[in-house]
């Protein structure tokens, strides 16, 4: 959502933040702390927040059971909310609770597991809904989804983060002529009548088959191959979908626009993210990795693990070797604690001037955060001497898997890791660091854990993260 969107959403407060708590039940934020950004949280006298905005991202809810008791506990005018995040959670559908608040103009669904279409009419109710994001669900895949969506919310002017435009509007009054009839009932299908929109999506008009085409290659040989390339095809479909996007889409258009993917992609955060807020900038490059182009970036998926393994490390002192667009930045400058820092190092100048931006973008210092350009093997042995690094709390290896050993070792001969440092090393399993990994198992210096997930848009395709806590060098 741009500024514009936020301004019109009437939230002058900020945001009641429970994001990244691994929150499972509502009634857990009653006993949860929320965030604190750049501007402190206002309370009434009677203890509850002023804001009118509650951000629930990022957690494992699968339903909101007493969520009207709980915001009435946390907000002074529960009936003033305007804005609810719950996008990356476990939602299979669209709680009727969301439309007792009439007020709502922001509701963010994105990235959970609502399987109806028809729940979107729920929401049909709120007088004032503006700004609605439903991209990551099932309901995605449905035929005719973005135009199901306006006909049923036709107030609305910001859709999965894109504004509605005439032409959206006038694309979906046609799809509704043409798909959902004004015929009073539906033939029945097994005996249960079915909702107009259903009958077309499950009936649609049958075309008849096209005329074969007759090749040059023998039927024989064509046949002979036929079940080899389908097998390849189905198990290595995910593969597949990555090289056209990774390599073929974006060399084109890398020629076409003059411009890097990070470039583009910083550019679109220009416009539709909100400066200073750096959750929201992360949420906006998920978007555009997801529907625009992809961005080989960490993900949410992996991002929730980081910013809880930081968090519960509380590091005073944090590296990240490969910054890349910044996105794994953001996510550790967020947890970092009152007074940690963080250095990030990026081999490529060009890369690194887009993350510089991205990371001041969202509220960071240099104090805070302070970006290196240079190689790892060159930076590391002058953390010390240079740059005032006794000791590393926390390290991420998030450049190349071939250079994480190299770079392990790196520090082990600097004695820049003290007893009980965390060392996280992202791409473990794909496209892999196995000589790092028997290092780590091997040496008796490390204590090991794999957390196991999928690359971002693509979760068949198995990654990890691999967690070592340093015990020192006996």
């Amino acid at each position: 959502m741009n500024k514009q969107d936020y301004r019109n959403t009437s939230v002058q407060e900020p945001p009641l933040d429970y994001s990244f708590r691994s929150i499972h039940v509502t009634q857990d934020l009653l006993s949860e702390k929320p965030r604190t950004g750049l501007r402190p949280l206002r309370h009434a006298k009677s203890g509850k927040s002023m804001s009118q905005s509650l951000w629930l991202n990022n957690n494992v809810l699968n339903d909101l059971r007493d969520f009207n008791h709980v915001v009435s506990q946390l907000l002074e005018h529960p009936d003033n909310l305007a804005w609810i995040d719950l996008s990356f959670n476990d939602l299979t559908s669209i709680d009727p609770v969301l439309t007792t608040f009439f007020n709502l103009s922001v509701l963010y669904l994105h990235g959970n597991s609502i399987q109806r279409l028809g729940e979107v009419n729920k929401l049909a109710v709120l007088p004032r809904l503006r700004s609605l994001t439903l991209h990551g669900n099932p309901i995605e895949e449905e035929k005719g989804y973005r135009q199901y969506v306006l006909c049923t919310l036709p107030r609305i002017t910001t859709f999965d983060f894109s504004g509605v435009t005439k032409a959206d509007r006038t694309t979906a009054e046609v799809w509704k002529r043409m798909n959902i009839k004004p015929q009073k009932a539906a033939p029945r299908r097994d005996g249960v009548r079915l909702p107009l929109l259903s009958y077309a999506l499950i009936f649609p008009k049958q075309e008849p088959p096209a005329q074969a085409q007759v090749g040059t290659m023998s039927p024989a040989i064509a046949l002979a191959f036929l079940p080899l390339v389908v097998t390849l095809l189905v198990r290595y479909r995910h593969y597949f979908r990555l090289l056209v996007r990774m390599v073929l889409l974006r060399s084109l258009r890398d020629c076409l626009s003059g411009m890097r993917v990070e470039e583009r992609a910083f550019s679109y955060v220009l416009t539709h993210a909100l400066p200073g807020d750096p959750g929201h900038i992360l949420t906006t490059l998920d978007h555009w990795s997801s529907h625009c182009e992809y961005l080989s970036h960490m993900g949410p998926v992996k991002g929730q693990i980081v910013m809880r393994l930081v968090e519960e490390k509380a590091p005073a002192c944090a590296l990240e070797l490969g910054t890349y667009c910044g996105y794994s930045t953001l996510l550790i400058a967020r947890a970092l604690p009152p007074g940690g820092r963080l250095l990030t190092v990026e081999r490529d100048p060009r890369t690194a001037a887009v993350a510089e931006k991205l990371i001041r973008l969202a509220g960071f210092d240099e104090r805070t955060v302070e970006l290196i350009v240079g190689r790892s093997e060159e930076v590391i042995p002058r953390l010390r001497t240079q740059y005032h690094m006794n000791r590393i709390d926390l390290v991420l290896l998030a450049h190349r898997p071939r250079r994480y050993l190299r770079d392990l070792q790196l520090l082990e001969a600097h004695a820049l890791l003290p007893v009980g440092a965390t060392v996280l090393a992202d791409h473990v399993l794909f496209p892999g660091a196995p000589r790092f990994l028997q290092y780590a198992k091997s040496c008796g210096r490390y204590r090991c854990r794999l957390h196991h997930t999928g690359l971002p848009d693509f979760p068949a395709i198995k990654d990890g993260i691999a967690q070592l806590t340093y015990a020192g060098p006996g």
